[in-house]
């Protein structure tokens, strides 16, 4: 993710919903808060994240606990887990406030702290404010802000061939995506022969 500290990174997002999508960003399609214990069976200490939980619980809650994983073949339950706060899009803005008010983030393994956001939308003309027609399937942001942010994007651009409308429309919106794009990870999609399914070639 582009921008480094977490209000940055939420900074860029936002600049790119509002100007290429027609997502609502008051109402993402989901928001989860997620708190991890240390894991002490690899040597991380356990009190910065209690501490971070005690934090989330003060202002969120009670969340779901479960443990992270299970030790084979006995299935026996580690002793790290998780606790989860599921969200409301009235929460969205303390919870930013809240995550990036917590920086700089202890550095562990997973987590300590994670706040996860989606988005499903259509893409739009960046000049005219309308969405691009065609569009068969919707886009969308999956992104984690927490001590080293990241993103798991799905663009399905609506059109027929890598053709110069397609490579305009790409100019017009990639200084605004929040995360490195690269050219060479675009795919071509196209129904195969029975149309039962998509495949997918290298532009």
């Amino acid at each position: 993710m582009t921008g480094g500290k977490i209000e940055k990174v939420w900074a860029n997002v936002q600049r790119f919903l509002t100007t290429c999508t027609n997502a609502d960003l008051k109402n993402p399609n989901s928001i989860y808060l997620t708190g991890f214990t240390a894991d002490e069976d690899h040597g991380e200490k356990p009190y910065p994240a209690e501490q971070l939980l005690k934090k989330i619980q003060d202002v969120f809650g009670t969340g779901t606990t479960e443990p992270i994983g299970y030790l084979y073949p006995a299935n026996t339950p580690l002793r790290q887990t998780k606790t989860t706060w599921q969200l409301t899009a009235k929460d969205l803005d303390k919870a930013i406030k809240f995550i990036s008010e917590l920086q700089p983030l202890p550095k562990y393994n997973l987590g300590p702290i994670e706040l996860i956001i989606s988005y499903d939308f259509k893409l739009i003309d960046t000049n005219t404010r309308t969405e691009l027609p065609n569009q068969q399937y919707a886009s969308s942001l999956l992104i984690w802000l927490t001590g080293s942010n990241c993103v798991s994007p799905s663009l399905c651009f609506p059109f027929l061939q890598p053709d110069t409308e397609f490579w305009n429309y790409i100019e017009s919106i990639e200084t605004l995506i929040p995360f490195k794009f690269d050219r060479k990870y675009l795919r071509l999609g196209k129904a195969n022969k029975k149309g039962t399914a998509n495949m997918f070639s290298k532009l």
